[in-house]
Order: C-alpha cells, then sequence, then structure tokens
C-alpha cells in the first residue's frame, strides 16, 4: 500500500494539493479498477491527506523563512528617510565650507 501512494504522488497527483474529496475520488478510481481493497481506501485517503497537509505546512514553513530572509537585506522605508536627511546634512555642510 505504501509503494501505492508513492506511485499515485510521483504520478503527478501532488500531495500538495490533494484535497480529502480528491483523494476519495482518486482512491474510489482505484478500488473499481481492483488495485486497491476496499478495507484499504480509508487508510490510503487519510495517509494521503495527511502528506498533503505536511507538505502544505512545510511550504508555508520554507515561504516564512524566505520572506524572513528577504526583509532582513531590505530597507525600511524609515531607513532610507534616516540616510537621506544624512545625506541631506553632509550637503549642508559641505555647501558652507
Amino acid at each position: 500500500m505504501a509503494g501505492m501512494i508513492d506511485t499515485l504522488l510521483a504520478l503527478g497527483f501532488g500531495a500538495l494539493s490533494m484535497t480529502r474529496e480528491r483523494a476519495q475520488k482518486v482512491v474510489d478510481e482505484l478500488v473499481k479498477k481492483g488495485e486497491v481493497r476496499l478495507e484499504e481506501s480509508r487508510a490510503l485517503i487519510d495517509k494521503m491527506t495527511s502528506r498533503g497537509e505536511e507538505e502544505r505546512a512545510e511550504l508555508r514553513k520554507l515561504i516564512e523563512e524566505e520572506l524572513k530572509r528577504a526583509k532582513s537585506g531590505v530597507a525600511s522605508r524609515k531607513d532610507i528617510e534616516e540616510l537621506s536627511a544624512r545625506i541631506d546634512a553632509l550637503a549642508e555642510k559641505l555647501a558652507g565650507e
């Protein structure tokens, strides 16, 4: 059964977008074709949706980390205003010399 899940995911059923409803439809088709026993279907659906939730959480964490990293290298409006004020003050000082 674990091999079947990996196969499904590898075939483009992307766990990331695997909702319970979609997983149910996929597994129902597999049951009809005789590739999965009815007794296994609920566990398969649970595993597919669980994996989807895990991957969504991992993606969310990755995005948060990347945003945090990006923000750490970007000047804020306040930073720019302070630097601009310092430049203006230095320009006035140089003009007065």
